[in-house]
């Protein structure tokens, strides 16, 4: 070759080279000028290369990732001084803390506080004081900073701290026959779930009238009506018995499931439909629910003293129409996509054959429980042969399913919380209404909510709307009656309502648990599965209120004129 030298690129990050080797030897000797010039400008140029690429490569990143003037974030500094003293006593209150809300103990007792040195004219101190207590525990039972029965105990001792009660007073509700009737029939309601009876039931009715959407509405009202003469809780039969019922025969037999976006096949109209039912059938019995005693009291308060068949002839007619309605509204207003269900039977029939025939504790229980609604019935019509009380009568049911072994003292009756949690709050409500009653504050109420204006019947149609729509203030229906029944009782009573109509009238008014998802202790069970919306829920509890008002001022109303209870 000749003595002209070759540049070669550089390799990765390594110095450029200088020149390629050559072989000739004069070549060497007189370019050594030469290849130091070479080198002087071969790492000028690569030099002046690596410059443009770099530059290029900011260029191109420029345009693939635009750059963004905003500052980098500092994180933030964590609060200090009285904030954080206030986020830690926070984080202590929710997650440390095991007593009642500290807050809504505050705000209710800065109410009572308030309201304590608030007489008005016309109440005694003692009275007013009673009242005031009263109103906190109704309070406290929406907001509930404790659990109801938590906080009606809490309510005792509040009485005995401030003196406006005695002791005898204070624990007069627990001897209140009305409050052992409940208490007995949930001992006895133990029963069908221990035998198996109240599925089998179930399913019986589902089997012969279930073959339609409609024929299964009608036989989900069936077990409701039957379920409600011994089960005297909403929650125990919607929840309790009825639930792992129909929720199989919806997600199963229907494939209706709001997972997969058919909860619109059956399942929505399936829940709509039980729980319109089970707030209507509470009211059809007086063991129905447990409001439905302490209504009781407040009847006899005013010299109206109804029995169990007293209660069932006078509410059960215009209750029987209702629930015939209920199936047929809500089909009106959400039909299902599913019209005949030959599923229903089938599934009931496969669940009737794996419990197999009726073994002898079912038959036991059937015939104790035909035994004693005979006896409530038969107590009422025929007192002389046998002189027992509803009280009385729940009371032999239990002894009788004690002695039979259908249901056992350790497993069913003292570890019962249900029955003892509404032995606690029960008591203690009543007890307050009761002693407010005696000292005379709902007359007076009464007298200052003056009504008389108005017709007798105009206003028997105000009290009760205003009953009715109060419910969708209040989260418990015993709450809810507790706090306005005796109340709204005297104001229509001292407007020349008679006594035999107004006492019914708000009495059915309670069904009124079907209005919103929170109003019922049922109802966020069948909530929580997703088959309908808080707007489907709320459209349904509109459209059945006015199904339920427009019935009472018709047939119920029409039905008392028959019986005489429209006279004084």
């Amino acid at each position: 070759m000749s003595g002209a030298c070759e540049v070669l690129p550089p390799q990765g990050n390594a110095p450029a080279p200088l020149v390629s080797p050559v072989t000739d030897s004069s070549a060497n000797e007189s370019s050594v000028d030469t290849r130091a010039e070479a080198n002087t400008i071969s790492r000028g140029k690569w030099d002046r290369l690596r410059f443009w690429r770099k530059k290029q490569t900011v260029s191109d990143a420029t345009e693939v990732l635009p750059m963004t003037t905003d500052a980098p974030k500092e994180p933030a500094e964590p609060p200090t001084g009285i904030k954080r003293k206030w986020l830690q006593l926070k984080e202590w209150h929710e997650n440390v803390w095991p007593g009642a809300s500290i807050p809504k103990v505050a705000a209710i007792f800065a109410l009572g506080l308030i309201l304590w040195w608030l007489v008005p004219e016309g109440l005694g101190h003692d009275t007013w004081q009673v009242f005031v207590l009263f109103v906190c525990t109704i309070v406290a039972a929406v907001a509930e900073p404790l659990p109801l029965a938590g906080v009606c105990l809490v309510s005792l001792g509040v009485c005995a701290v401030t003196g406006v009660l005695t002791t005898k007073e204070m624990l007069s509700g627990f001897a209140n026959s009305s409050v052992w009737l409940v208490m007995f029939a949930f001992f006895f309601s133990s029963g069908f779930a221990a035998t198996g009876l109240g599925k089998r039931m179930c399913f019986m009715v589902l089997k012969y009238v279930g073959s339609t959407t409609l024929g299964l509405g009608y036989g989900i009202c069936l077990c409701e009506l039957v379920l409600s003469l011994a089960i005297p809780s909403c929650t125990a039969r919607a929840a309790g018995v009825l639930l792992p019922i129909l929720h199989p025969l919806m997600k199963e037999a229907f494939q209706s499931d709001p997972e997969l976006g058919t909860q619109g096949r059956i399942g929505t109209y399936i829940v709509l439909v039980e729980i319109s039912a089970d707030a209507v059938a509470a009211a059809f019995w007086l063991t129905g629910g447990a409001w439905n005693a302490m209504m009781v009291q407040f009847m006899n308060d005013v010299g109206v003293n109804l029995s169990w068949v007293g209660w069932a002839y006078s509410q059960a007619p215009a209750g029987l129409i209702q629930l015939a309605c209920i199936p047929l509204t809500v089909y009106f207003l959400y039909p299902p996509e599913v019209k005949k269900t030959p599923e229903a039977p089938k599934l009931a029939t496969k669940k009737l054959e794996e419990m197999g025939p009726m073994g002898p504790r079912e038959l036991t229980m059937l015939v104790v429980f035909i035994g004693m609604v005979l006896l409530w019935i038969l107590s009422s019509i025929v007192k002389n042969i046998f002189p027992f009380t509803s009280t009385g009568v729940a009371a032999m049911g239990v002894g009788v399913l004690l002695l039979c072994g259908i249901i056992d003292v350790k497993k069913h009756i003292i570890t019962d919380k249900g029955a003892f949690n509404l032995l606690l709050w029960f008591s203690v409500l009543l007890m307050l209404a009761s002693e407010l009653k005696n000292k005379g504050f709902w007359v007076w109420l009464a007298d200052l909510i003056d009504l008389s204006s108005l017709p007798p019947y105009a206003c028997l149609l105000v009290v009760c709307l205003i009953f009715y729509v109060t419910q969708y203030v209040f989260a418990s229906i015993t709450a809810h009656v507790s706090a306005l029944y005796p109340a709204l009782l005297q104001v229509a009573l001292a407007a020349g309502v008679p006594p035999q109509v107004a006492c019914r009238a708000l009495a059915l008014c309670t069904w009124s648990g079907h209005l919103t998802p929170y109003t019922s202790a049922a109802n966020p069970a069948y909530f929580g599965m997703g088959y309908v919306t808080n707007k489907q829920w709320w459209v349904t509890g509109i459209a059945v209120l006015c199904v339920n008002f427009v019935l009472l001022i018709s047939v119920s109303f029409g039905y008392w004129w028959l019986l005489g209870y429209w006279k004084h």
